[in-house]
């Protein structure tokens, strides 16, 4: 299917919450990267509880680009299995690959960058799907290369007027930078009618919305925070909201593919 990458304007709008909710409800095997510049290991410390990663992640990764090793060939060894990845075979598989262990290190990971969304998405031939959280845009956008390799490029923000101001300014550059890169540009709303709608922010930015997840605080505590899960709540509105929201992007993604004429190799199994 492709590369989806999520990143926010301003503040915590639910960028990593989001993108982990979007890999749980992935209808292909998938693999969520915190690519944020800014380390948080947020994911580790919250829904995986703190498991060891045994040093893998794009610190290793980035020793593995330096020893002049294959980035594609080599990536299954720096990843980590999400739960329900027990049963051998079954599918969707979904795997983690941990973010920056330190302050700065972003900093000397910009030769990497490109060759690793290379990798990731050389993927796409092999039936697996990557799901990016790269934090927020910053003055300089985004790391060099992500864009490039990216098919859906999404937004995340709240619907406060706060939120939309700061996306605002840098709309102009987000925009330029799908046109060189030809992917699509879109939006995900957290938290819509408070007090602004998705389609009051749809059209006021002229991009489609993608995704309209609610702001249910104890729900998402499971996923950002690792409390334990609410009874059923795989039928809860925001877990509910990361499947449809799954399935706008997918289904955009395959109207954009027949757009531009694309022809798929047959998807086979990678790690």
């Amino acid at each position: 299917m492709a590369i989806v990458t999520l990143f926010s304007a301003t503040g915590s709008p639910g960028t990593t919450t989001c993108a982990l909710g979007l890999a749980l409800a992935w209808p292909r095997d998938v693999i969520l990267v915190d690519a944020d510049r800014c380390p948080s290991q947020s994911v580790m410390a919250g829904y995986l509880g703190g498991v060891a990663t045994g040093g893998r992640g794009l610190t290793s990764l980035a020793q593995a680009y330096r020893d002049g090793i294959d980035l594609l060939t080599d990536l299954p060894s720096h990843l980590v299995p999400m739960p329900g990845n027990d049963q051998l075979g079954a599918q969707p598989q979904r795997w983690f690959l941990p973010g920056f262990a330190r302050p700065g290190s972003a900093r000397l990971f910009d030769p990497v960058w490109p060759e690793l969304f290379s990798a990731l998405e050389d993927l796409e031939r092999l039936g697996t799907d990557v799901i990016v959280d790269a934090g927020r845009w910053g003055p300089v956008g985004l790391p060099p290369g992500m864009i490039a390799h990216t098919r859906c490029l999404a937004a995340v923000t709240r619907s406060q007027l706060r939120s939309l101001a700061s996306l605002h300014l840098y709309l102009p550059d987000v925009v330029a930078a799908t046109r060189a890169a030809g992917c699509m540009g879109g939006l995900i709303m957290v938290g819509a009618g408070q007090p602004y709608s998705s389609d009051e922010v749809g059209r006021q930015f002229g991009l489609p919305v993608w995704g309209d997840v609610p702001w249910q605080v104890d729900d998402a505590a499971g996923l950002s925070d690792g409390q334990p899960v609410r009874p059923k709540s795989g039928d809860r509105p925001l877990a509910r909201s990361f499947a449809v929201t799954a399935n706008n992007l997918t289904h955009a993604i395959k109207m954009w593919d027949q757009r531009l004429g694309r022809v798929k190799d047959k998807a086979v199994s990678y790690v």
